[in-house]
C-alpha cells in the first residue's frame, strides 16, 4: 500500500454463547505495526441478550477495551466511535497501536444473540 493507510469494514452478528466467542477476531491485514486512527461500531438490530461490548487490540481471543469500553448494545441502536468513548468513565483511547501479529477484537460481556451491525476501522502504518 503506497499511501501507508487503509480502512476495513465488516459485518457483526451476535453469538449466544459468549465464553470465548468474539464478535470480531481480525488479524492485522498488513503484517506490520499499524496505528488505528478511527474505529466505529454501528448496530442495525439490538442484541436480545443484555450485553455490552469491548473492542481493542490483543492476542487472538483475548478481550481488550482500549477502543470501545463497555458499550451497551442491548438498550438502543448505536453509532459509536473510539473518539466518542474517550471520557473519564472509560479507558478508550484516540489512537491505538495494532501490532503486526495482533488481532482487532470485539468481545461481548454476555449473550449477544440477535445483534446485527457493522464495524469500520481506519489505520496508518506506524
Amino acid at each position: 500500500m503506497a499511501e501507508g493507510k487503509g480502512c476495513l469494514y465488516g459485518d457483526l452478528a451476535g453469538v449466544a454463547t459468549f465464553a470465548g466467542a468474539d464478535l470480531l477476531n481480525l488479524a492485522n491485514p498488513e503484517g506490520v505495526d499499524l496505528i488505528i486512527t478511527n474505529f466505529i461500531v454501528k448496530t442495525t438490530v439490538v442484541s436480545t441478550g443484555a450485553c455490552a461490548i469491548d473492542a481493542g487490540v490483543a492476542a487472538t481471543g483475548v478481550s481488550n477495551d482500549e477502543l470501545i469500553d463497555g458499550l451497551d448494545v442491548n438498550g438502543a441502536l448505536v453509532l459509536e466511535s473510539n473518539h466518542d468513548q474517550v471520557t473519564a468513565a472509560t479507558v478508550a483511547e484516540h489512537e491505538v497501536l495494532w501490532g503486526a501479529d495482533e488481532y482487532l477484537t470485539i468481545t461481548p460481556s454476555a449473550d449477544s444473540s440477535g445483534l446485527v451491525g457493522t464495524y469500520y476501522v481506519e489505520y496508518i502504518r506506524a
